[in-house]
């Protein structure tokens, strides 16, 4: 199998973070056509990263399911709980992520740099993270403690979001933005902790940080 990869993608930086930690072989590559082109939406339908390319040439699209298909292999280590309870908190996590905290509060600040902190809108962006970080916590203190569980699918979605976050939000002026949100920051420093998940973040931050030209 194949993954078509950026590595600044938040989305195939999970997948990414799923495979190290696994220890799977699976190959991880960039996309064999441009982006944005023709070429790539023809051979990939939803023409988004990341894609998963399986040994008969079929695709898969969209990193959940992608993640969802790799777990189904049961190969490595896993990272699905049994419990279907424990299966719906995991879930939580994602759809968070890709509802909530990604097009809410990452991606409009993505849009915002080199914009400044007083640009239209940055304001109420702001507003929106302090809104959601919030929501968090309080998901985090009604979910199973994280510290008392093995590290699932739902904390690796979860984690590429946050790591753009947490490099975004001093940008525009807050320099912790976990300064208040202990449970949240607890959970990070549990979930980077892993192997698998802070070689996967410290593969995009470095992709990040080179397309900033930092």
């Amino acid at each position: 199998m194949k993954l078509y990869n950026l590595d600044h993608s938040p989305y195939a930086t999970r997948v990414r973070m799923q495979i190290h930690q696994k220890k799977l072989d699976i190959a991880i590559e960039p996309p064999p056509v441009a982006l944005r082109t023709p070429e790539f939406a023809a051979r990939f339908p939803l023409a988004k990263i990341p894609v998963l390319e399986l040994d008969d040439g079929q695709h898969l699209a969209d990193s959940w399911v992608i993640m969802e298909y790799i777990e189904d292999l049961e190969h490595g280590v896993s990272l699905r709980p049994a419990d279907p309870l424990d299966c719906a908190h995991m879930r939580s996590l994602a759809r968070y992520a890709d509802t909530c905290l990604g097009p809410e509060v990452v991606f409009p600040l993505f849009k915002f740099v080199g914009a400044g902190n007083k640009a239209d809108g940055v304001s109420e962006v702001m507003a929106a993270m302090e809104v959601e970080l919030q929501r968090l916590e309080r998901l985090l203190q009604a979910s199973p403690d994280f510290r008392d569980r093995d590290l699932h699918l739902g904390d690796i979605a979860l984690m590429p979001h946050m790591d753009y976050l947490l490099l975004l939000a001093p940008m525009f002026g807050s320099e912790d933005p976990l300064a208040n949100y202990p449970l949240i920051g607890a959970w990070r420093e549990r979930v980077i902790a892993e192997e698998g998940v802070a070689r996967g973040s410290e593969e995009m931050l470095t992709a990040v940080k080179a397309f900033f030209g930092g």
